[in-house]
């Protein structure tokens, strides 16, 4: 069985890789734009451009090393940090705290939880208000077992932001996949419990996705909808629920409607899942390769992967084979690609 990858709606283990160049010269600032379309190897020459012409280093570095996130090389993207943190003042600034949590899924990403925790656990002494660092940090306490630990962050986090639905969300995602789903499902009841009778549509209908209720989850998004919601979000987790009940059809007019008014690659790509669950190669295929052509595209990655095995699904190897060498170029580091690489060579 292929394991796809989903864009996901609920962030998880991510933070806004944008710019913060205030002060940046003309090198610096192409390169965070850059970054901004996902262009990381073209983001890189700026930045280099930038260190040549004596920009500031420290935002230079922090570029690069968010650059290199981008591409899974944490390692390297480590040293830019450290760089950068080293040109920093006594006075920790916005930056310094951002880099800190940048260090800290770096260090989570190479198989370093004890010191992502140090990381958080420098964060909170110096902002013990910080939702995410608590949130972060739960997540990695998870990772390595210890469910008493994460739990304590999560209630600490969802104490100084209780009314956002979307951490209860985020909370169940981690616990999910750390298999503690049941554990997981208690903080979304506890969040219809707390918001129930003042929950927008959307809310509730979110809430219910992820509890599986799928029926519920799609009269309540339809309701937000039609009260005028109708980003990316909605539209994908209603898509998702008609496909749960049993309607591909409707979800993929939902999709395709979406699309024709605001190409987005998320959409595509959940487009190019449905139509490979019901055996239609050729349109995932294209579905994939549509979801590619979008700029500033946050699901690149999964678009190119997914676009892989739809391709081999559809016994064309060779294609397939290309294709996976230049994923391999982009993400080096992607354990699930170099196994299905593996495969292909056999074929």
């Amino acid at each position: 069985m292929k394991k796809f990858m989903v864009c996901p709606v609920a962030v998880l283990m991510a933070l806004l890789i944008t710019g913060c160049t205030s002060g940046g010269t003309e090198n610096l600032d192409k390169g965070m734009d850059a970054i901004g379309l996902l262009q990381y190897e073209e983001a890189q020459t700026y930045f280099d451009a930038a260190l040549a012409a004596s920009e500031d280093i420290r935002l230079v570095m922090r570029g690069k090393g968010i650059a290199y996130m981008g591409t899974m090389e944490y390692d390297k993207a480590l040293s830019c940090f450290e760089e950068a943190l080293q040109h920093g003042g006594y006075t920790p600034q916005d930056v310094d705290y951002d880099m800190n949590y940048y260090m800290a899924i770096c260090h989570y990403k190479l198989g370093e939880p004890d010191k992502a925790i140090e990381r958080y656990d420098a964060i909170l002494a110096l902002k013990p208000k910080s939702v995410d660092a608590y949130f972060q940090r739960g997540v990695v306490w998870l990772e390595k077992g210890n469910e008493a630990q994460a739990t304590a962050d999560f209630e600490s986090a969802i104490a100084l932001d209780s009314k956002n639905y979307g951490l209860y969300i985020d909370i169940f995602s981690v616990m999910n996949e750390q298999r503690y789903t049941e554990e997981g499902k208690r903080y979304l009841n506890v969040a219809m419990e707390k918001g129930e009778k003042n929950m927008e549509a959307y809310d509730k209908g979110r809430l219910y996705f992820y509890l599986e209720d799928y029926t519920n989850a799609r009269n309540f998004l339809e309701q937000a909808r039609s009260d005028g919601n109708r980003s990316e979000e909605v539209i994908l987790l209603l898509g998702r629920s008609y496909e749960a009940l049993g309607d591909s059809n409707y979800a993929l007019k939902l999709y395709d409607d979406y699309v024709a008014v605001a190409p987005n690659g998320a959409i595509y790509n959940q487009m190019g899942l449905c139509y490979y669950a019901s055996g239609d190669y050729g349109n995932a295929i294209n579905a994939f390769e549509k979801g590619l052509s979008v700029q500033e595209n946050q699901c690149k990655q999964q678009l190119m992967f997914n676009q892989i095995v739809a391709y081999e699904s559809s016994s064309q190897f060779e294609i397939a084979k290309t294709l996976m060498a230049n994923y391999l170029k982009l993400y080096p580091d992607d354990e699930q690609a170099k196994r299905e690489n593996d495969f292909l060579k056999s074929r």
